[in-house]
């Protein structure tokens, strides 16, 4: 940190001043820099939902005004192609604006070209005022060009996603651009270009055998070089853009030495220099090259590609978001989960659980084994996959508050606990308990469920250990103080519970269900500190809208199970044609009523309600009348919020009886059927145990896009916004 205090002007600004010089630091890292130096500890950002925000209101609480300077903001992030500039702006810059407590001026270094940082479409409607920079001509232009005519190797160098490359990453750049990439030739350029380039020693590994021989192969292979400035390598890249061929070239020469290399050890990361280059640089050329969606869903480019590189590459190939049935929506879903893994080994291990909750399996252990030698590995998991949208009976069932190991019969059992109140207890013997648990039990090898849930009573002794278990049908193992106190692997925020067993074995459980997984290397378990439930600043990608469940996909009508999944079993009431009155005559309305029929929410939905489909009168006062709706006839289908739903017999058209707002328009739905598909997809949605807080937003958002599809003739009525946004599932709103 700095004072800016003289840039702020002539005293305008006196007192509170911070600068961050932001080259080469992710978004994250910046903000973390600033939360420290207004004092504010790790626990302060770890546990707060909007850390940065909550920290520079109560920074800015005194009233005095301050500044606050982001420098090279260009230059953020550890690539050359990088959406740390941007996130800076729109993650950091942009709440500082919004949650000042006093007059704040906010200074930000950019380069003249700002698609790097685009200010205008981050902050539309500031005023920005630029500082006077110095014109430096063109000469430094013309410098350039002249030295590309020299050693064109120099191009081939700004095409690096790294700072620092090794010499023979640098070598392998230059052969697949067409150029002379020879050790001789590479030390000539450096040597005759101080002024652009510099180089540096790096510590050789063993494994560092490009070209063989010594002496000057050696020092060759342990050199790294560099651009003596950012903007260097920025200006060659804008005089001679590279094409995405060109990038499809680098990709291929550095895919040859890496993934589809005969022969390499795995993992391929740590083979020598040009592989470590190329996990982490791979993404971002083959995301220009236009490959990374295909090479994405390779394990073995999975588990070897660096975790912040790969985030950034999705985010260049997917800017509507990740689609559905692709792994990377699993990377996507862990940032968003909080995971920020401190070892690669790390992140690797969490990417293999969740393709395991998800079941791909066979992709898991390809995953796996193109790692190498993890940690810690899940053997099965029963917990709820990322975006799974409405209940699961599956993982439903597996949800845990505490997990219990014990045996059954000679076999190695887990237990998860659900507790229930008194009132959901069966009662007898067991009523007088201090809690109750309905309990499920798992094979501890393979997770093979056993039988059905149990409810058991517990009582406690004076020390709070339990006493006595009736209904319980397996028996506890004491697990040996000195297993139970060794470092286990931290877990996402959603897993609430743990229970340790023997050789390593560990069993997680949580609202989304339960999971085991081995770690008997205690040496290499990363424990602490524990992960925020969701990133520090937004994510680096979004999810693209979820597929619509295929029951109300274009051209299916769903079944009355599908509605009573969502209602509940027996809500839906069907009426026979002769039941119905002869002013119905709308051939999908009446083919609802009488194969689905009308939900009866009970009360469950608190701004809706339904009359029994034998009870539909019709409605002839003109002051309750839609306005402009055609003839009719009407019928009272029920209520909705503060006011009546009527039913159009011949276009099956259903209005409020009272306008919103003022407006005439009281089109609630085009049909019956289309109406009650949005309610019932709208409850599943709030039936969903969503483990990650943005999978909830992602369920709205795409609701909301369903909802243009299923009835794109009234779903833009104000009320659906509330009520696909689950703003009306709490009565009290009401």
């Amino acid at each position: 940190m700095k004072d800016v205090t003289e840039a702020a002007g002539q005293g305008e600004f006196p007192a509170v001043c911070h600068y961050v010089d932001c080259r080469g630091l992710t978004a994250d890292a910046v903000a973390r820099q600033l939360i420290a130096a207004w004092g504010f500890d790790e626990r302060f950002w770890r546990t707060r939902d909007t850390p940065l925000a909550d920290a520079f209101r109560k920074w800015t609480s005194s009233g005095e005004r301050a500044v606050v300077g982001f420098g090279n903001v260009q230059w953020a992030g550890g690539t050359a192609t990088s959406t740390e500039p941007e996130r800076v702006l729109r993650h950091v810059v942009v709440p500082l604006l919004r949650h000042a407590g006093c007059p704040v001026a906010v200074l930000v270094e950019i380069d003249q070209q700002q698609e790097r940082v685009p200010l205008a479409s981050v902050l539309p409607g500031q005023q920005l005022l630029p500082f006077e920079v110095p014109d430096v001509g063109t000469s430094v232009g013309h410098d350039l060009l002249g030295v590309l005519a020299r050693f064109p190797q120099v191009w081939a160098l700004a095409a690096a996603e790294i700072r620092d490359v090794p010499l023979p990453a640098w070598s392998t750049l230059c052969t697949a651009l067409g150029l002379p990439g020879d050790p001789a030739v590479l030390n000539a350029a450096v040597s005759a270009l101080p002024g652009i380039l510099m180089a540096s020693s790096a510590d050789p590994r063993p494994d560092d055998a490009e070209g063989g021989g010594e002496g000057a192969d050696d020092a060759f292979n342990a050199s790294c070089v560099a651009f003596l400035a950012d903007g260097i390598r920025h200006l060659l890249r804008t005089y001679r853009p590279f094409e995405s061929a060109e990038h499809a070239r680098i990709a291929d020469a550095l895919l040859d030495r890496s993934l589809r290399r005969s022969g390499v050890t795995v993992p391929w990361r740590e083979h020598d220099r040009v592989t470590r280059y190329a996990a982490h640089a791979l993404p971002l050329h083959c995301a220009a090259a236009g490959t990374l969606p295909e090479l994405a869903q390779d394990p073995g480019f999975l588990a070897n590609v660096d975790r912040l590189s790969l985030l950034t590459g999705l985010a260049l190939v997917y800017p509507d978001g990740i689609p559905h049935d692709v792994p990377a929506l699993d990377v996507h879903y862990l940032e968003e989960a909080g995971v920020e893994p401190s070892t690669h080994e790390e992140w690797v291990c969490w990417l293999h659980w969740a393709l395991m909750n998800r079941g791909a399996t066979g992709f898991a252990a390809r995953l796996a084994h193109s790692a190498g030698d993890l940690p810690w590995l899940t053997h099965w998991s029963r917990w709820r996959p990322y975006a799974s949208f409405g209940p699961s009976a599956e993982h439903d069932i597996a949800r845990a508050d505490e997990a219990v190991v014990g045996v059954v019969n000679g076999t190695d059992v887990v237990a998860g606990q659900l507790e229930i109140d008194e009132d959901g207890f069966a009662g007898g013997a067991g009523a007088d308990a201090e809690e109750w648990f309905e309990e499920r039990l798992w094979r501890l090898d393979d997770g093979t469920p056993l039988g059905d849930a149990v409810q058991v009573a517990l009582y406690y002794d004076d020390d709070g250990d339990v006493e006595r278990a009736v209904g319980r049908v397996f028996e506890p193992v004491e697990v040996p103080e000195e297993l139970d106190s060794r470092p286990v692997p931290r877990a996402p925020s959603s897993s609430s519970c743990l229970a340790a067993a023997a050789d390593g074995t560990l069993v997680y459980g949580g609202q989304g269900g339960v999971f085991v997984l081995g770690a008997p290397d205690q040496a290499r378990v990363v424990s602490a500190p524990r992960w925020r439930s969701r990133p520090l600043l937004g994510a680096h990608n979004r999810a693209e809208a979820w597929p619509m469940p295929v029951a109300v996909r274009a051209g299916n009508q769903p079944a009355q199970e599908w509605y009573e999944n969502a209602f509940g079993e027996g809500a839906c009431r069907i009426a026979s044609r002769d039941d119905l009155p002869a002013g119905v005559t709308h051939p999908d309305t009446v083919r609802f009523l009488t194969e689905v029929g009308l939900p009866d929410f009970e009360g469950a939905l608190p701004y809706v309600s339904f009359v029994s489909p034998q009870a539909l009168a019709e409605v002839t006062d003109p002051a309750v009348l839609p306005p402009a709706a055609g003839p009719g006839p009407f019928f009272h289908l029920g209520n909705w919020a503060r006011g009546g739903l009527l039913l159009d017999g011949t276009y099956g058209r259903v209005h409020t009886t009272y306008a919103v707002d003022g407006a005439e328009e009281r089109l609630l739905s085009g049909g019956l059927r289309q109406l009650c598909t949005l309610l019932a997809l709208s409850t599943l949605r709030a039936q969903s145990d969503f483990t990650v807080w943005a999978e909830e937003v992602d369920a709205k958002r795409s609701l909301r896009a369903w909802a243009q599809r299923i009835d794109p003739l009234s779903s833009s009525h104000p009320h659906w916004a509330a009520v696909l946004s689950g703003h009306w599932d709490d009565r009290d709103v009401l």
